[in-house]
């Protein structure tokens, strides 16, 4: 089976993300320098929360666990995952990451439990949330968190949809002939900013 799409097209570096350009400039200085504060990504579904999170715990700097919010929701799932892991010193020496995509769909007592496990191993690992709804993460944990909002404004969305719409129709012409440079515009146009969709109605239009 072909990976999907919006797998093939996920961005791989900080520079394929279209974010505003001074919350990128704040994330490829924590990634560079292995100092990363525990952050909360939130925002519209397909902003690229999922893929900065990425980017950070693919980086060799990093000693990454990776939990599924909306699969793993439990106390337990947090007791017997996350706390193991960021309670025990890396062999290797690196930063820990905690990444917890989807945090919107943990329980309130796996938030609550959370809460004084971010803090208690702080110097031994960071956190990284995203989440679609903020209003379905509890204050208490946002305020131990640097809660930061990927959606544009309507200039930034303008002034970044060309780079992107100029880096997909390269990615395409890799591995697809012939590829329609008008009709994927179109597409991207009609559903910016949210990456998934597009890549959901790019990958049908290219059957």
């Amino acid at each position: 089976m072909n990976k999907l799409l919006s797998e093939v097209l996920r961005p791989t570096t900080f520079e394929e993300i279209t974010i505003p350009d001074d919350i990128k400039k704040r994330l490829i200085r924590m990634s560079e320098s292995g100092n990363v504060m525990n952050m909360l990504f939130y925002g519209k579904p397909g902003s690229g929360k999922t893929s900065m999170g990425k980017l950070f715990t693919e980086s060799e700097k990093f000693e990454s666990l990776i939990i599924n919010g909306s699969l793993e929701t439990s106390v337990d799932d947090v007791r017997r995952k996350i706390v193991n892991f960021v309670t025990s010193v890396s062999l290797s020496g690196r930063q820990k990451i905690c990444f917890i995509d989807e945090s919107d769909y943990l329980s309130k007592s796996s938030q609550a439990s959370l809460r004084g496990v971010i803090e208690d191993c702080s110097q031994n690992c960071r956190f990284i949330f995203t989440c679609n709804d903020l209003k379905k993460i509890h204050p208490a944990l946002c305020s131990r968190l640097l809660s930061i909002c990927f959606d544009m404004t309507t200039s930034q969305q303008t002034k970044s949809l060309e780079l992107y719409t100029k880096r997909t129709v390269e990615k395409l012409k890799t591995f697809i002939e012939n590829v329609d440079e008008s009709r994927i515009t179109r597409i991207i146009s009609m559903y910016y900013p949210d990456y998934r969709t597009i890549s959901n109605h790019l990958e049908y239009e290219l059957m």
